[in-house]
């Protein structure tokens, strides 16, 4: 008696880890498929990996999807992909770059932001294999923002190079998310903005800091669990440079 009890508590053992391990694979396998779809596309319209310009075949990106606007590189970072954005708020949070389900997204902006506005945020999904913006989470370190503060954001004919100057968590409805300084003629909006995001810099002292004349780009994610789900991460960077080349 006492061996049958032992065969099948290991049996029943064996058992609830291989449906542990099957419903970790349902669960992961849609992102990294989703990973590996992306990487994928970066060897298939990049000929040549520079970060001034990587020679992205837009006419090819475009065919696979019209809504393709951009795209975002993070050295250091798995932040390599198109930027896109559609017509409807939030249109790819939960679809890919051909507008198809999945659950880890896109990288996108939101319908009426261009790349000249005062302040462009773009948003990406905190994955946990730190594909799509999981990996901005990497900026917590003082030492990998040492080694790694650029992002590059190319466009047809167009590199912009930013600086990151400042991180931190914040709320999902909070003055971070300002987009609109219309009515800055009356105020100084803007200039208080700029102040915020320089003042909520928590993980780190950052010397760079914004001036008016500047423009901001913003990368936002989850800040993940510990912190809740109302709460969003996010790395503030200005314009350093635009460099226009022929295609």
């Amino acid at each position: 008696i006492g061996d049958f009890f032992y065969h099948l508590t290991i049996t029943i053992l064996v058992a609830a880890a291989l449906v542990f391990l099957l419903m970790a694979f349902k669960e992961q396998y849609p992102i990294l498929k989703n990973q590996q779809e992306l990487e994928d596309l970066q060897s298939n319209v990049e000929t040549k990996k520079t970060n001034d310009n990587p020679h992205i075949n837009w006419k090819k990106l475009k065919r696979i999807n019209q809504d393709i606007i951009a795209w975002i590189k993070v050295p250091g970072t798995k932040i390599d992909y198109p930027i896109l954005q559609g017509k409807e708020w939030n249109k790819y949070l939960h679809k890919n770059y051909e507008g198809d389900y999945s659950y880890a997204g896109s990288i996108f902006i939101q319908p009426g932001a261009t790349f000249d506005d005062n302040h462009l945020i773009i948003y990406g999904h905190n994955m946990r294999v730190k594909s799509m913006f999981g990996s901005l989470h990497d900026f917590e370190s003082e030492n990998f923002y040492k080694k790694h503060n650029k992002i590059y954001l190319y466009q047809p004919g167009k590199t912009i190079k930013c600086t990151i100057y400042s991180v931190y968590d914040c709320l999902d409805k909070s003055a971070t998310y300002l987009t609109d300084f219309s009515d800055d003629e009356n105020d100084n909006k803007w200039v208080d903005w700029l102040t915020m995001t320089v003042n909520n810099n928590a993980y780190y002292p950052i010397k760079k800091k914004p001036a008016e004349k500047d423009r901001i780009i913003t990368l936002s994610t989850c800040s993940g669990k510990q912190k809740g789900d109302s709460y969003r991460f996010v790395v503030h960077s200005l314009v350093t440079d635009t460099v226009i080349y022929e295609e």
